[in-house]
């Protein structure tokens, strides 16, 4: 036999045992690699995360309405009405507390309840006296509360820090003066949008800390008011947010 044949048949052989070793190490590390990426996206776009916001700002005020005290007459040969002075209405601009819970119902898409304290100042202007006394202002503390309810949808993607959204909902208003003569029950419509901005993009507990800042227009109906023509206020408000359960926010 020739020596040199031997030799080239003895590599030959060791090269295949060397592959024929070496394939089935490849494939166990190709089926237990793609279980730990689908177990990473699993842990990031899982639904069901709770956040709790509270927030500080300012509720913005705004017109209550005009009305005229009236006062019938004795013109012949029918009656009629003169005005004795007018009022005019307004809330003045305050700050404002919030607290705001959200359950996330799809990958963008949040259902979301809040509360709110405020103490604006309410501002009766008198003027137009008819025997001409002089203009005066009646300036009294209101106490007002909000619940409310809203959707919001957020365009959220894993690993990025911003997350803008829009929102609209309702709720239910509570107004009461300082004297505790006046307390109304009203209703609340609102509109509005923010930005989600997240404190840290590694794992951890800063990862779940997040900046929150809304702007939202409010129309306030019924409680305090002369009238129903008025038009919206706003809020803004600023604070923090922090995001229970798996994934990112």
């Amino acid at each position: 036999m020739n020596p040199r044949g031997g030799t080239a048949a003895r590599a030959l052989l060791l090269t295949l045992v060397a592959v024929a070793t070496a394939a089935p190490v490849r494939a166990q590390q190709d089926v237990t690699a793609p279980p730990l990426d689908v177990a990473q996206v699993q842990s990031v776009e899982r639904p069901g995360r709770i956040e709790l916001s509270l927030l500080g700002g300012l509720f913005g005020g705004g017109d209550l309405g005009d009305s005229k005290a009236l006062m019938l007459t004795n013109q012949v040969p029918t009656g009629g009405t003169t005005s004795l002075f007018t009022t005019s209405a307004r809330m003045d601009a305050a700050p404002l507390i919030e607290g705001r819970v959200g359950w996330r119902l799809g990958r963008n898409l949040w259902a979301e309840g809040g509360a709110s304290y405020a103490r604006p100042d309410f501002v009766v202007d008198l003027a137009g006296d008819v025997e001409d006394a002089p203009d005066a202002t009646a300036i009294s503390m209101l106490t007002q509360v909000t619940v409310d309810g809203s959707l919001q949808y957020r365009w959220a993607r894993p690993g990025r820090r911003f997350a803008p959204f829009v929102m609209g909902g309702a709720g239910y208003l509570r107004q009461l003066d300082d004297t505790r003569a006046t307390a109304e029950t009203g209703w609340l419509a609102q509109g509005g949008g923010g930005v989600i901005v997240r404190v840290s993009t590694r794992p951890g507990f800063l990862q779940r800390l997040a900046i929150r800042g809304d702007a939202r227009a409010v129309w306030l109906r019924e409680a305090i008011v002369l009238n129903e023509q008025r038009g919206a206020t706003f809020t803004v408000s600023a604070g923090m947010t922090l995001h229970l359960g798996g994934g990112e926010p």
